[in-house]
């Protein structure tokens, strides 16, 4: 806030030659009338920043919000340490919020715990909040019930819970049987699918893509085709290793998710087999090259901030009474070649 001179002079009684002097640091005022300018000043502009601070306060408790649930089962998908895409889909909740004349607020819950349901199921229905985004990656079906006591314009991110809310996902049926069918054409007949030892909605929907991608190119589909490994990068390694020694190398592996494509890649590598010489590589979602060895892998590409923006649209519609029905939302996945097919 910038003052001027001649108010500084009138409310302390001093001519306005005596306050330039002090402002200028010029000689020829007393320290005492000195000092008695610059506490003004810090008092009135102190004052007008506490005031601008509250007015802010004011603006955004007066601003609808919109709740961004994360249901934290403990599963490791939302809060990773060594990839972690949640942040950018916040990244554009936040832009989209802001452009509706909202803002946003996070929460973390576990659908396991009761009382974390209870909690945000009431901050949900505060007066304030707008709308909710309900990320619900690692929620099964059976677990989601106690959430349709939101009484707020909801939409369900990253799964497919039911017909009564608008859904957002990927298309991971499409997805991986395109894989299938990409891997076919290079040659390779004897596919297996390495999967997590998790069962949530997107891995249940890239198997079933496995599956059908299967049948749609006549290959068997035999008890271990889905091999599951572990859920961290280092069960996975430590379980690959194991399937190395007594299983024969196929003709190509599809890896269920980054957690997969790392693990499986180091344990290739302590065991010295060439990619793609030995064994082609395809896994599901990008990840930087430092993480696959500086080898550029082949991937199925999973589009995170398109679906976040969907979502987002999806919710500003549903806040504003414009949709009578509901949709599910699936987004198309794409292959980008890489150095890991032959």
């Amino acid at each position: 806030m910038k003052i001027k001179a001649a108010d500084i002079a009138r409310n302390l009684n001093l001519s306005k030659a005596t306050v330039s002097l002090v402002l200028n640091n010029k000689p020829g005022v007393s320290e005492k009338t000195r000092r008695k300018v610059f506490d003004y000043i810090e008092e009135v502009t102190g004052e007008a920043e506490r005031q601008k601070e509250e007015k802010n306060k004011q603006e955004l408790e007066n601003k609808n919000i919109i709740k961004v649930l994360f249901i934290d089962n403990d599963l490791r998908f939302l809060k990773d340490f060594e990839l972690d895409v949640c942040p950018d889909s916040l990244t554009i909740f936040e832009q989209e919020a802001r452009r509706m004349g909202c803002i946003i607020s996070v929460t973390y819950a576990s659908s396991t715990k009761k009382e974390d349901v209870e909690r945000v199921v009431r901050e949900a229905n505060e007066e304030n909040v707008a709308g909710v985004i309900l990320y619900a990656t690692e929620m099964q079906p059976d677990q989601f019930p106690p959430f349709r006591a939101i009484q707020k314009p909801m939409v369900i991110y990253d799964n497919d819970l039911g017909n009564e809310y608008h859904c957002v996902t990927f298309g991971g049926v499409e997805g991986i049987r395109d894989c299938v069918d990409y891997l076919v054409s290079r040659g390779c007949r004897n596919i297996k699918y390495m999967a997590n030892t998790q069962d949530i909605f997107n891995f249940q929907q890239r198997r079933a893509g496995f599956r059908a991608g299967l049948r749609k190119n006549g290959l068997p589909l035999e008890k271990e085709s889905i091999y599951q490994l572990g859920e961290t990068t280092s069960e996975v390694c430590e379980a690959t290793l194991k399937y190395l020694d007594t299983h024969e190398l196929p003709d190509a592996f599809i890896m269920e998710n980054y957690q997969i494509s790392i693990g499986v890649m180091r344990a290739l590598r302590q065991k010295k087999i060439s990619v793609p010489e030995d064994i082609s590589l395809l896994g599901v979602d990008e990840i930087p090259d430092y993480l696959t060895g500086d080898i550029l892998l082949t991937t199925l590409r999973m589009e995170h901030l398109e679906r976040a923006h969907v979502a987002m649209l999806f919710l500003e519609q549903e806040m504003k009474g414009a949709i009578s029905c509901k949709f599910k939302s699936f987004s198309t996945c794409k292959i980008i070649p890489g150095q890991t097919v032959k």
